[in-house]
């Protein structure tokens, strides 16, 4: 079941059957994209070639909810070219999708992410702009457990994970792992499965009982939370992926603790053991760093997506603004005039249109600017200079590191907050120039009205479809029930 924050609309009519649910979006949502079946990927939505090897991180980043902090991740995630990253305690509330700008690019990351009603517990993926070409489906299922379905040759499941800790109540665990096996028994057994994020468990070094699970390279000894994960590994047919390949010990801890002293590894990726020559690597990335006390576990991993159609020619954006001016106004009605008395009498009414464009677009590049969209970046170069310091002082010095991370809390707040008075003063004088095109899309920008519609259907059990054939079977089974209705 669904966490309750998670809106649903439905269509009925006269009292009708319940129409396919879409779940409902929040500001600045992004797509699901409609997925090819589980078979047989569209040939016009290939992304990737055969063997392409996509780097997959698991990362506990402590919190995405302080000023800044999603923009951090995300620049990090670049710099580390990581293709899809499943966050863990990511602390947001809801359930949804964003874009999340990176701070020194143009670039952008899509942020999909899955909360509770309070600013605890919560997890995530973020994908490059070319990685969310492949997204089939996100399913936020908890506050602990999120699934994303990757349209491909063989479908690709991932399932992020966030588990209690080892402190936990054992009711607690138990409802976890129960759900987590509940989410797994959904998913085709020929489809590819990756487990990643902070599952807090212990899976300790020796093999005994666990050889089909656990490869030579575990570490330290085992736990009640590792067991759990061993038991729930070796039923599933999945391989711990930490365990399989030999690392330096500094490259195997994934969390220090604040003393800088201890260490252990908590954040894990599996794979079912059937795809076990796709995964290639499995290590940490100490150089990655956004104020949490875990590592990102990296993995390199061999998948065949789906491509993404040929691009188009984008679209021009004129600065029509610039017609205001008089001067320029009387230009442009010159110029255009003169193309038009130029043009030939066409039989087609088609010919003739794509005339009339071709001569208005020939002036309006001539006279009118362009329009370069840029996302406003509001984290300043200093921010992210006090950033990479922080980074190197997280090996050297943990004291420094500390208050660095409160310095750059605090910087960026003043920051966010000068941007929204720039925002606020943009607007303002918009409407004293009566530029109500700038304005209203500015309001429109902030308010979030614009939500793009997603394609996540459920079936009458409240599951989501995952491929056409579902899809359209599920449409099916409505009209079927609204058409023959009996009033």
């Amino acid at each position: 079941m669904l966490p309750n924050h998670i809106v649903t609309t439905t269509a009925t009519a006269s009292g009708a059957a319940d129409a396919p649910a879409f779940t409902g979006q929040g500001a600045g949502d992004q797509l699901v994209t409609d997925p090819p079946s589980s078979t047989k990927a569209t040939a016009a939505k290939r992304l990737f070639t055969p063997k392409t090897d996509i780097r997959l991180a698991a990362w506990n980043v402590r919190t995405g909810h302080h000023v800044g902090q999603q923009e951090t991740i995300a620049r990090e995630l670049a710099r580390c070219k990581i293709s899809i990253a499943v966050l863990s305690e990511l602390r947001l509330t809801g359930s949804g999708s964003k874009q999340v700008q990176l701070p020194d690019s143009d670039e952008t990351m899509t942020l999909f992410y899955s909360g509770g009603d309070k600013h605890s517990e919560g997890i995530g993926f973020v994908l490059s702009s070319k990685m969310t070409k492949s997204v089939m489906c996100f399913q936020p299922l908890s506050s602990r457990l999120a699934i994303l379905t990757l349209a491909g040759t063989i479908t690709t499941h991932i399932i992020a994970v966030y588990a209690p800790t080892e402190v936990s109540a054992d009711d607690a665990k138990d409802n976890f792992y129960t759900k987590l096996q509940d989410t797994v028994d959904t998913i085709p057994k020929k489809d590819l499965i990756l487990l990643a994020g902070d599952f807090n468990a212990h899976v300790g070094a020796s093999r005994t009982g666990w050889e089909t699970t656990l490869g030579n390279f575990g570490r330290g000894d085992t736990n009640n939370n590792g067991l759990r994960l061993l038991s729930f590994a070796t039923a599933n047919g999945l391989l711990i992926g930490n365990s399989l390949f030999q690392h330096p010990r500094k490259h195997q801890i994934t969390w220090r603790a604040p003393n800088g002293k201890d260490t252990s590894v908590l954040d894990y990726v599996l794979i079912n053991s059937r795809f076990r020559s796709s995964l290639k690597d499995v290590r940490t990335m100490r150089s990655a760093d956004c104020g949490s006390d875990h590592h990102l576990v990296r993995a390199h991993i061999q998948l065949k997506l789906t491509r993404a159609k040929p691009k188009t020619t984008p679209t021009k954006r004129y600065d029509w603004s610039k017609l205001l001016e008089p001067a320029l106004k009387k230009e442009f009605q010159i110029a255009l005039s003169n193309r038009f008395s130029m043009l030939d009498t066409m039989d087609n009414v088609d010919e003739e249109e794509q005339q009339i464009t071709n001569a208005i677009n020939d002036c309006a590049t001539k006279l009118c600017p362009i329009v370069r969209q840029r996302t406003q970046t509001w984290i300043s170069d200093s921010s992210l200079d006090l950033i990479d310091q922080r980074k190197q002082a997280k090996l050297v010095n943990f004291t420094r590191y500390r208050e660095l991370s409160r310095e750059i809390r605090q910087q960026l707040k003043a920051e966010r907050e000068a941007y929204w008075n720039r925002v606020a003063a943009d607007m303002e004088e918009a409407q004293q120039k009566n530029e109500f095109r700038t304005l209203y899309t500015t309001l429109r920008r902030l308010s979030g009205k614009i939500k793009p519609i997603s394609d996540n259907i459920r079936k009458t059990d409240g599951s989501f479809v995952r491929s056409d054939t579902e899809r359209l079977q599920r449409w099916q089974e409505f009209f079927q029930q609204l058409l023959n209705h009996q009033k």
